[in-house]
């Protein structure tokens, strides 16, 4: 059992670093600020599992008896918990198209005060209750993302905006479920006097903190990979055209290796570039001073050397080829 948990834990750790990866690419191709929110939120998320790994590599038992240890381990759980849960909260607030920001930072700073106050008000001596309200201020705000989210639904006036919100409406309930199970897990984990059933004895012997929380984080990455590998996918359906310096740069930079490749003469080139550039043949004609039947004997000769059958495919084989 210990193996499974383990190896369970990497596969979550896994997760969370290619969900990142994947959502900081469709944010370099898009600029959708909701790609770089994720990419953030999914590389809180790693070091969040990864702080949890940790006491089970250098010993559970042993270390939470340290008092240095516990309060560097506290601090670090809070950093990277309020990374995670904020940028989470931010993206439902991109995502409403929410310009305020006292609407976006001040529920932030709220989860920051309430997560350092669980740390550090004194209670009783007993150290799973304190675990336990440690941990409860996620859920809780987690819950408040929801009801935000519910509630703008129900009172928003704008039916488009009502229409995109209801198009999440089961990730939205399956959080709910798995939100609840959260606060369940742990207050039978840490205030049950017997835990018992197959999840207990999973807990009891894991690295992972909460199965719940994992599998929530899970949906979050599965919904997110499929929004930037969508956003990924429209880069090949309909590639970029010279329009920016930076675009520019990376034609000029891959164009000869391309042109040699599929042994394109010097004119023909030149014809490509431009048709990368998103000029039409008239205007191709007049920018090398060729008439428009030599334009066409052109391209028809590039779609032949390059085996593309019109211009979409051939802008498409460009920049998969670059």
């Amino acid at each position: 059992m210990q193996l499974w948990t383990s190896s369970f834990t990497l596969f979550v750790l896994l997760a969370s670093i290619l969900t990142s990866a994947v959502c900081l690419s469709a944010y370099l191709v898009s600029r959708r600020q909701l790609f770089l929110l994720g990419a953030v939120g999914f590389f809180f998320y790693f070091f969040d599992v990864a702080w949890v790994f940790q006491d089970n590599i250098v010993g559970f038992g042993h270390m939470w008896h340290d008092q240095l240890y516990i309060a560097v381990r506290s601090i670090a759980t809070i950093v990277s918990g309020v990374g995670f849960m904020s940028t989470f909260w931010l993206v439902i607030c991109e995502y409403l198209g929410h310009s305020s920001l006292k609407m976006r930072v001040i529920p932030c700073l709220v989860f920051t005060a309430v997560s350092i106050i669980a740390l550090i008000v004194p209670l009783p001596e007993d150290d799973n209750l304190a675990r336990f309200i440690f941990y409860t201020p996620r859920a809780v705000f987690l819950a408040w993302m929801l009801l935000y989210t519910g509630a703008r639904y129900v009172f928003t006036r704008d039916d488009f905006e009502r229409k995109r919100i209801a198009r999440a409406k089961w990730i939205y309930l399956v959080l709910w479920a798995l939100g609840a199970g959260m606060v369940i897990e742990d207050a039978a984990f840490f205030l049950g006097p017997n835990p018992t059933g197959f999840i207990m004895d999973l807990r009891a012997v894991a690295p992972e903190r909460n199965y719940s929380e994992n599998a929530l984080m899970l949906c979050c990455m599965l919904v997110a990979c499929r929004s930037a590998l969508i956003s990924l996918s429209l880069r090949f359906e309909n590639p970029p055209q010279r329009q920016t310096e930076q675009q520019e740069d990376f034609v000029e930079a891959h164009l000869p290796l391309y042109a040699k490749r599929h042994k394109l003469s010097p004119r023909e080139q030149e014809v490509l570039r431009m048709v990368l550039g998103g000029m039409d043949n008239q205007n191709i004609a007049s920018a090398l001073s060729l008439s428009l039947s030599t334009v066409k004997v052109h391209i028809h000769n590039i779609l032949r050397k390059t085996g593309c059958r019109d211009r979409q495919e051939l802008r498409q084989d460009y920049w998969t080829d670059a």
